[in-house]
């Protein structure tokens, strides 16, 4: 090529600004002690910083991430409080942490270096001299971490340590210049590359694995090694003594001779004979290449396995640990297990693991299910061995995604997490090609009671959140920087969006253009930091085909799949795409006899097409195996069989899905009332519900229950969603029917303010002897009734509510009521907050109204039969004071004036009540105060006392009624026991009534 034209294209790049990839490189030697009595660290650091960009430096940011644990100003807690999580804000000092007495130094000249000007995590060090492109240069520094309680990563429990983000470290400066950034919890991380000598010092007794290898760690290996031997043998125990030697174990089991700690003080006057008294040390010395960060953990009660993986084609072995708690021995009793097969089928999928040992530990870190780092992974609790695996498996899959592969997390999160995601899938298919993607939540309910019984891998770690998010419009594009993401975002759009979109993509392409695709991106840029160019480029060099779709529209966007099947003739079948994006998508015919004749992929395509048939096909079905992301499968079979479960299972979508559940009712009225519920959607992914509730009614011999059904349309007039829904009952001695139109309006994404319209019509025809007549008018009645409300939290700490109800009745009874309700609770210390609720309601117009429909002052009696909690309705010989959990007497209703006292009274004018709870210090109790009055009432009412929240039940005692004749004040315990009152709610299916 001639001269000239070089010379040219050079320029050319100048002016357009083309920018040449480098990665600095970084060299880091540490020497650490652990004070486990303080819970410190005290250290020495000396980085070599080599500068391989173009660009002189004249300073280097650092990343001083134990800061973030300082006080209530840094990323850290500020996010916690917008995640309204307050645990951190109130800690005091004892469990926060930070990192001081750093004196950054450079060949004996002291350096400048001040905080960033946001961030007390972030550093910028000033070079002595400018740092030209190709050299290096020595930074040195002491520095002091107290370490904070677990609040997110860096941390301990009591004497249990995890040692991450810990030591200064420079940002990462690349074609994009510096990147630094404070630490955050929600949102991870971006480091150079380069090599950790890190010398460790800790009492003998504490098992300890970090990134990289034990250097002259001949006695520390054959200690633990004995202790994986205990470790298995433990495992072998029959379940009594496997129990019984647990137990000890979480008590902390028999002190070793060698490592006892025989005092943690010493005394400035002892002999030289009495130094024994001190605790015993050890060093280890841990040496990496090719990572980019380093971590270790610590604890003195950990079991130990070890296992061994030999990587494929290659005699090189990888060596395996596993460190669990005692509490956790059963459910980590298979995790060598399964940190093989994650380095398995990874080093398959990818490129061989490049180090010595993969690590996994038990822990209690906060941030999330677990976190990776170089050769180790910290887990949190698991309820299950599936969920466990899976853990695992996802933490130690990042050593390739984001440890090998150094993508810029905080920023591009879904190169990690969300193809890291994708490759838990392909994991779980190929290890369990059985199991038909099945995934065990809950071992007792699954696999003994069989509800969930088939539930799906993908839809749990996938679909179920984005398709929750995406039909409301809420969800965002997955290349989306970390800390812009709203949190439910963060896991159903990062993690469950790209992973079940990368693996439908692997359905289209075929699996073996995909591990093509991934395997050259693994080979290009391990050890370097890939972006989404680097990603991108893989596929545009070994795929012809045109993915703009997935990613522009599905990775810079949130535009949605939603294809259909319409009408099908005798020779083709209408293929309609009603969504916003227009992937391929696959067809598949059968027979008569549901029998696969053949299947089809289709490229993309807007509006509709005109499919034929095979011969024979009698039925057709878009993306059978529901691979494909459509926020919307219900439209995806062109005809659908029946299929039934017992509760809940894996929804199928192309089937008419029947659940069914042993149900029954009880009241007074009606007694024990046995029956079965029969409906059909109320899951994720239907946008409908149908239930049919029947129950035998033995107290009058006849059947009894009820019929539900609604439907939601989404992203409608205006409105986030909104819902018709309809049900008509025969219970408690009432027949009667509802219909209700309810919207909500917020803005996209964010999750308050909220704004709620309702509008509902009601019929009831009550039998007169079913209830009791001082609450309730028998016979017909009908009403209508809007509402509108408005929510909004206002931060973690203040949040309120308001609503106005407009009601009028006609038929039977015509009365116009209008009321206003409004709630405000403030949480102004760590443990004081108050509630208070304002009541003020008033008939416009009306003379007979209904006694359900009055105002009633100590709570309202449900005059519609909405509540599924209510005990007895009925008269009980017409004497309230004599019923028996009476619904007005012992059962309260927070409605209307809403005293908690129990005073017979209501309004049928303008009636008023204001309702306030305060927290007591130290004690699991409230004290409440109520005050209400009315127009047409002789006086008014005040009522103090506390009130006990028992999950379910609600316990209320009145200290002080002011409408009692004589003995206002409480004097006894029958005073009390004959004035207090419960609140009884029962978590029910929302599949009808």
């Amino acid at each position: 090529m001639p001269k000239i034209l070089l010379s040219m294209l050079f320029i050319l790049s100048i002016l357009l600004g083309e920018k040449q990839y480098f990665q600095q490189e970084v060299t880091y030697e540490i020497d650490v002690s652990l004070n486990d009595s303080a819970h410190t660290l005290t250290a020495y650091e000396i980085i070599v910083y080599t500068n391989h960009s173009p660009d002189t430096l004249d300073f280097i940011w650092f990343h001083l991430w134990p800061n973030a644990y300082k006080n209530n100003e840094t990323a850290l807690a500020k996010q916690f409080l917008d995640n309204f999580s307050t645990r951190f804000y109130y800690a005091d000092d004892k469990k926060r942490g930070f990192i001081d007495s750093l004196d950054f130094q450079s060949e004996d000249n002291q350096l400048e270096w001040e905080f960033h000007p946001e961030w007390i995590d972030v550093a910028k060090v000033y070079l002595s001299a400018p740092l030209p492109p190709g050299e290096s240069v020595t930074i040195e520094t002491p520095f002091f971490v107290k370490l904070p309680i677990v609040f997110s990563r860096l941390g301990h429990s009591e004497k249990h340590y995890e040692i991450t983000q810990w030591y200064p470290k420079p940002a990462v400066y690349d074609v994009d210049g510096w990147h630094p950034m404070p630490y955050l919890n929600m949102g991870e991380f971006y480091s150079e590359f380069g090599t950790f000598d890190v010398k460790i010092t800790l009492p003998q007794e504490y098992r300890i694995m970090a990134t990289g290898d034990l250097i002259d760690g001949n006695e520390e290996i054959a200690w633990l090694d004995s202790l994986a031997k205990e470790g298995d043998a433990l495992h072998k125990l029959d379940k009594k003594v496997f129990k019984k030697k647990i137990k000890e174990l979480k008590k902390g089991g028999k002190k070793s001779g060698k490592f006892s700690l025989k005092s943690l003080f010493r005394n400035d006057e002892k002999k030289d004979d009495e130094e024994e008294s001190a605790p015993k040390l050890k060093t280890l010395h841990f040496h990496q290449e090719n990572v980019h960060d380093f971590a270790w953990f610590a604890d003195k009660k950990w079991i130990v396995r070890k296992g061994e993986l030999q990587l494929a084609d290659s005699s090189r072995k990888v060596t395996l640990w596993s460190m669990y708690l005692p509490k956790n021995a059963k459910v980590w009793e298979k995790s060598l297990e399964y940190i093989h097969d994650a380095g398995f089928w990874y080093s398959e999928f990818y490129g061989d693991y490049p180090y010595n040992h993969i690590t996994a530990v038990d822990g209690d870190m906060s941030a999330g299910g677990g976190m990776e780092y170089p050769n180790i992974t910290v887990i949190s609790s698991s309820a299950s061995k599936d969920l466990l695996e899976f853990v695992i498996m996802h933490e130690v899959g990042h050593n390739w995604f984001y440890g090998i592969l150094g993508s810029n997390e905080r920023d591009h999160a879904y190169l990690d997490e969300g193809l890291n995601t994708y490759a838990t899938i392909k994991y779980w298919e190929k290890k369990y090609p059985t199991r038909n993607g099945q995934i065990i939540v809950q071992d007792f309910m699954q696999n003994k009671l069989k509800i969930a019984e088939h539930l799906d891998f993908r839809w749990v770690m996938g679909y179920l959140g984005y398709q929750g998010r995406a039909v409301t419009g809420d969800d965002q594009p997955i290349d989306t920087p970390s800390q812009d993401f709203n949190s439910s975002n963060y896991g159903s759009i990062v993690y469950g969006k790209m992973g079940i979109y990368t693996r439908f993509l692997q359905e289209y392409l075929g699996e073996e253009k995909m591990d093509k695709v991934m395997q050259d991106y693994y080979e290009t840029w391990k050890f370097r930091h890939p972006g989404p160019d680097g990603f991108k480029a893989s596929f545009t060099k070994l795929i012809e085909k045109d993915l703009s779709w997935f990613f522009d529209d599905v990775i810079d966007d949130t535009k949605v799949v939603d294809y259909a099947l319409g009408k099908m003739n005798k020779n083709d079948i209408l293929v309609k795409n009603i969504g916003t994006i227009s992937p391929p998508l696959e067809l598949t015919f059968y027979d008569n006899d549901n029998n696969e004749i053949e299947r089809i992929w289709l490229e993309g395509f807007d509006s509709s097409i005109n499919v034929e048939l095979p011969n024979e096909t009698k039925r057709v079905v878009i993306d059978p195996n529901n691979y494909m992301p459509d926020i919307n499968r219900i439209n995806n079979a062109s005809s659908k069989r029946l299929k039934t479960h017992f509760v809940f299972d894996q929804p199928v979508f192309y089937e008419n899905e029947l659940f069914y559940l042993p149900w029954f009712k009880w009241s007074e009225y009606n007694g024990f009332s046995p029956g079965l519920s029969l409906y059909s959607g109320f899951v994720p992914g239907y946008p409908f519900g149908i239930s049919v509730l029947p129950v035998w009614d033995f107290e009058h011999d006849r059947l009894a229950g009820s019929v539900s059904a609604q439907r939601t349309y989404y992203q409608i007039m205006g409105f986030r969603s909104l819902t018709i829904s309809s049900n008509m009952s025969q219970y408690e001695g009432r027949n009667g029917g509802m219909i209700l139109l309810n919207g909500i309006r917020r803005k996209p994404i964010v999750s308050s303010p909220v704004s709620n319209f309702s509008a509902k019509f009601n019929y009831h025809n009550i039998d007169s002897i079913a209830v009791n007549p001082i609450y309730y008018s028998s016979g017909i009645l009908t009403s209508l009734q809007f509402y509108g409300g408005y929510s909004h939290r206002v931060n973690t700490f203040l949040n309120y509510t308001g609503g106005i109800n407009f009601r009028t009745g006609f038929h039977q009874s015509v009365f116009t009521k209008i009321s206003l309700a409004g709630k405000i609770s403030w949480r102004y210390s760590k443990k004081l907050s108050v509630k208070v609720r304002g009541y003020v309601g008033s008939f416009l117009s009306g003379k007979e109204i209904p006694n359900q429909y009055k105002i009633w002052m100590s709570g309202g009696v449900d005059p519609d039969f909405e509540s599924t909690s209510i005990f007895n309705r009925t008269d009980n010989g017409g004497n309230p004071n004599g019923s028996k959990y009476d619904i007005y007497d012992e059962q309260y209703l927070q409605r209307g004036p809403a005293l908690r006292g129990a005073v017979f009274a209501a309004s049928e004018e303008t009636a008023w009540g204001l309702n306030i709870d305060h927290t007591i210090p130290y004690l699991p109790v409230d004290l409440f105060l109520d005050v209400a009055g009315a127009t047409d009432l002789e006086q008014m009412y005040t009522d103090v006392g506390i009130k006990m929240n028992m999950g379910f039940i609600t316990l209320f005692f009145p200290l002080y009624q002011s409408w009692e004749e004589e003995e206002k004040m409480i004097t006894d315990f029958d005073w009390l026991k004959k004035r207090a009152r419960f609140e009884f709610s029962i978590p029910t299916p929302g599949f009808g009534r």
